[in-house]
């Protein structure tokens, strides 16, 4: 999950930043970038997550690669499907609008391979220290030795002369 998340952060940022300069305005960036990610962005996060589960034993390059395989993957098949939807259907579509989601598909597959670049370059190190699984828990779970006496204070000499 840290690995998805982080790639598609960086990705979000990317894709803000692009349309941000392109369009000259941040609320049409950050409208524009709304649409990208609920249509592109999230399904390609879903996938990188699960193919993060099923291959989380293995080394980081190759976790790498599976993740910016799905990425290509997504992408291209996002655009080619927008472009089969356009040139098949009996309506007509405004081709701006065509482009313009083309051009989101596009956008998303070549953010997607530079966050998941820059995720396992700078975020994603398998040579830190693990830490256990009790290693996250406060409450101290291990039973204590029946040799280890009660920590007592001694009774004062006021305390010994009441019980006399």
């Amino acid at each position: 999950m840290v690995e998805s998340s982080s790639s598609f952060a960086a990705s979000l940022l990317i894709v803000i930043g692009y349309y941000w300069i392109t369009e000259g305005d941040l609320n049409k960036a950050l409208a524009f970038t709304t649409g990208v990610a609920l249509f592109f962005m999230f399904p390609i996060f879903t996938l990188w997550s699960l193919s993060g589960l099923i291959f989380k034993t293995r080394k980081q390059s190759q976790r790498m690669f599976i993740n910016l395989g799905v990425s290509v993957v997504v992408s291209v098949a996002f655009t080619f499907f927008l472009i089969w939807v356009a040139s098949s259907s009996k309506t007509a579509f405004d081709q701006a609008s065509v482009n313009s989601l083309i051009g989101g598909a596009v956008l998303v597959g070549i953010t997607s391979v530079v966050g998941g670049l820059v995720t396992f370059r700078f975020v994603v190190d398998d040579s830190k220290p693990r830490l256990s699984k009790t290693a996250y828990t406060s409450i101290n779970t291990q039973p204590q030795s029946s040799s280890a006496k009660p920590k007592t204070r001694p009774a004062s000499k006021t305390q010994k002369s009441e019980k006399k």
